[in-house]
């Protein structure tokens, strides 16, 4: 009777730390929702300044580089699991207006490679693993302060992006019934379990310079902090996870 009473007591004490855990996680995820609104408006309102503004000087561009992706995972999901970020090549769109000699607004449209492994590392399952490709369209707007010398000039970048996850390739080794270890590799079909959409802070630096009064090369370094998990959240499943960019991309831009 006595040891019922006391798997009773260690039963609710455990069911009302899990409850208190559940109510700070589902806060946070509000305080996140509340963020993104603020996000999406920020990018609305810097969408309409770019539209509207006549007197500002046009610039369009093309750039390419590297991509540098991790994961920022919560401690609610399986211990077994261990995620790592990849690198990738991306490209995309500049289009900027100078606003005046030290201030402008800049959209980008970029094709952001978003990649990862995952790996399983308990028991005898840990020639367990998995590659994903992810490509994702971005739409970061920001606002670019700039400084510095009438040819070679500094700017840092801050503003927020939206985007979409557009594909997923996977590749990698899994286990079957026979304890064999085939591989894999296939394309990522999306379910409900995905969140497609994605939003979040970007801010960066990189340097410009003048080559003619019309062409600049451009040299940037640009981070991509996401407030939305690309695993749908609820009360069943507590594990979010966050993609977290680093592009660095040469581009080459052109004054209208």
């Amino acid at each position: 009777m006595v040891f019922n009473n006391i798997i009773i007591k260690n039963s609710k004490r455990s069911l009302r730390r899990s409850f208190f855990l559940l109510h700070i996680f589902l806060n946070l995820q509000r305080i996140k929702r509340r963020i993104m609104n603020k996000v999406k408006l920020l990018i609305l309102t810097l969408f309409i300044v770019l539209t509207t503004n006549v007197n500002a000087q046009l610039g369009i561009g093309l750039k390419g580089g590297a991509d540098f992706n991790s994961i920022t995972r919560s401690n609610a999901g399986r211990i077994d699991e261990t995620y790592h970020g990849k690198k990738g090549l991306g490209y995309g769109l500049i289009l900027r207006y100078q606003v005046n000699d030290w201030f402008a607004m800049r959209a980008d449209v970029e094709m952001l490679s978003r990649s990862h492994s995952m790996k399983r590392n308990l028991n005898f399952v840990n020639e367990v693993y998995t590659d994903y490709k992810n490509n994702y369209l971005t739409l970061p707007v920001m606002a670019d302060f700039t400084f510095g010398g009438s040819k070679l000039r500094g700017h840092f970048l801050m503003g927020g992006f939206v985007g979409y996850w557009l594909s997923s390739n996977r590749n990698g080794k899994t286990v079957d019934m026979s304890m064999d270890f085939p591989d894999f590799d296939e394309k990522l079909e999306f379910n409900q379990e995905h969140n497609r959409l994605a939003a979040g802070l970007v801010g960066g630096t990189g340097v410009s310079y003048d080559i003619s009064d019309n062409i600049a090369l451009e040299l940037d370094a640009v981070f991509y902090y996401d407030l939305t998990s690309y695993m749908k959240i609820n009360e069943l499943s507590v594990d979010p996870r966050y993609n977290n960019t680093l592009s660095l991309t040469l581009g080459v831009i052109y004054k209208l």
